[in-house]
């Protein structure tokens, strides 16, 4: 990761290779229908409320920062997504719940030894009692061709969504929890480490989002 020159750059945007391929199709196949913003390079406690020069220089150190160049890996961008809140919020939403990491194994009997059932909350919710985003999550795996997703059921139903990027399938399900399920996988060679992918979850309604390491091993029962 790189910085760009705020002072010259106003837009740089990199392509998967299916946004690529859209692209060069023409005839309108390469077309934007949603989009994210997010502030990953403020530091907003550069602030300041002090400087001499009066309310026009509060933020100019921040307006001075430099920009991140784009990256299409979730892990280091796009992580501080902004969002429109009501006058008066004094607090974000954020999905509780979930663990930093699971592990989901493949038996060497031909199945998923065992299914992990992942059922987030939101803390900071508007309505008071209120714990789960209304609209539901989505959960994305970013690499479904070690482990896949059925919906727990809920809000938001169960709908599923797959596309393609660079290297992995991606899988996509919405609803208020969600089943994590191993698929075949292959017994590491001594020292060779264990499959692992990242499992997204993003609450619909409020837009939080939480990130989870998901490692496949291998059990042997024969």
């Amino acid at each position: 990761m790189g910085y760009l020159n705020n002072a010259t750059t106003v837009l740089d945007a990199i392509l998967t290779k299916k946004g690529r391929e859209l692209l060069a199709r023409g005839q309108n196949a390469f077309n934007i229908t949603k989009f994210a913003l997010s502030d990953d390079e403020v530091d907003y406690g550069l602030w300041d409320v002090s400087h001499p020069n009066g309310t026009d220089y509060y933020g100019q150190v921040i307006e001075n920062l430099p920009l991140l160049e784009p990256t299409p890996d979730p892990d280091t961008i796009m992580k501080y997504k902004l969002v429109t809140r009501n006058v008066g919020t004094n607090k974000m939403s954020q999905i509780d719940g979930i663990q930093t990491g699971y592990t989901v194994q493949w038996s060497s009997l031909g199945h998923s030894a065992a299914s992990i059932t992942i059922s987030p909350s939101t803390t900071n919710l508007p309505t008071t009692g209120v714990t789960k985003d209304p609209a539901g999550y989505s959960f994305t795996i970013l690499n479904s061709s070690i482990c896949y997703l059925t919906s727990g059921g809920g809000s938001g139903g169960g709908s599923y969504d797959y596309s393609t990027d660079t290297q992995n399938v991606s899988q996509t399900v919405t609803g208020a929890d969600v089943i994590l399920k191993a698929k075949a996988v292959s017994k590491p060679a001594t020292g060779e480490p264990n499959p692992t992918t990242t499992l997204i979850v993003t609450g619909l309604s409020y837009g939080s989002t939480y990130a989870a390491t998901i490692t496949i091993s291998y059990l042997d029962e024969s």
